[in-house]
């Protein structure tokens, strides 16, 4: 009986528990306000730019030539009023020689175009339905397939006319085949705002450099070389030499490296001079005064750099005021 009653007292003890836990259940949402970021997690740039609840994102497009070539290419829209990159590989390569550069373009808010050339990474079915490679594609000859490779970059081209992008927010990076490529490509397209060419060089599977360079008029162009390979530096110096003759002295920036060549010159520790030049590609107008009015001045004046020195440093002397962009 005693046994009964001290059991009966525990239920009635506990019953009051148990009635607390099913009229007072755990409040909802607990789990959603963990994984919600503060505030200060969301980039300014994409609420002032569209809204956090639209995001850039990547797509893969498809490019089709006008010779027929379908071409895979990644595609990220620039934010308004940035301009959008078309990143040209070099030879034997493909887009993925890209990847440092894609998260710092979407930081900077810009966009980009990154096809695989014809013959190279996916893009490897020919007009008429077979499959190829540039191991078979001849190395010489003015319309060889290398050079038929500028009707990939009109492609491209093409494709962001369409997506309703201005040929003045468009411009050509290329590397090694891609820099020649983007030269020559700019030089007929004449409203094509600038070019940034990595190690280019006079001749690559006979598509050339200096006439399109020479054609390519009064626009701005940066040129990116390694110094530590003897010919191709002496290349890239003639290059220079005649950039600065044909597209004017304040049209070219140069940025000169210890080592290295095509896409391995341009890492984490230089890309955002080579990003921030978009934002301010010319150099300083160079103003003459006459020899009386500096006398005065002279001693007191530090040494005047060269205009290579200045190519060279003006990645921290520039000020840039464009609103988009960190």
């Amino acid at each position: 009986m005693r046994s009964k009653f001290v059991l009966c007292a525990v239920i009635l003890c506990c019953s009051p528990i148990i009635r607390a836990q099913e009229t007072n259940p755990e409040p909802l949402g607990r789990e959603t306000r963990l994984e919600t970021q503060p505030e200060s997690f969301t980039p300014k740039r994409l609420n002032q730019k569209g809204g956090a609840h639209n995001p850039r994102l990547e797509e893969r497009v498809t490019l089709e030539t006008d010779d027929g070539w379908k071409l895979n290419a990644r595609y990220l829209r620039a934010v308004q009023g940035a301009p959008t990159l078309i990143l040209l590989h070099t030879q034997k390569s493909d887009l993925t020689e890209w990847n440092i550069w894609f998260p710092y373009l979407k930081r900077y808010g810009y966009g980009y175009l990154a096809p695989d050339l014809r013959g190279h990474g996916f893009s490897f079915v020919t007009p008429n339905g077979s499959t190829v490679t540039y191991k078979t594609f001849a190395i010489s000859g003015p319309d060889n397939e290398f050079n038929r490779m500028t009707r990939d970059v009109e492609a491209a081209v093409a494709y962001l006319t369409t997506n309703s992008i201005t040929a003045d927010r468009i411009v050509l990076a290329g590397s090694v085949l891609g820099a020649n490529l983007a030269i020559k490509t700019a030089a007929i397209h004449q409203d094509i705002s600038m070019v940034i060419a990595i190690s280019p060089a006079l001749n690559i599977n006979d598509v050339l450099s200096i006439n399109p360079l020479r054609a390519y008029g009064k626009r701005p162009i940066l040129l990116v070389a390694g110094a530590d390979r003897a010919r191709q530096y002496k290349e890239f110096q003639l290059i220079n030499d005649i950039a600065k003759s044909a597209c004017g002295k304040g049209n070219v920036s140069v940025l000169v490296e210890a080592k290295g060549i095509g896409p391995e010159l341009v890492t984490k520790y230089n890309i955002k001079r080579v990003l921030d030049w978009l934002k301010n590609p010319r150099l300083p107008r160079i103003v003459e005064a006459s020899t009386a009015t500096l006398q005065g001045a002279a001693s007191d004046a530090p040494a005047p750099q060269s205009n290579e020195e200045n190519d060279l440093n003006r990645g921290n002397q520039s000020t840039y005021t464009d609103g988009y962009g960190e």
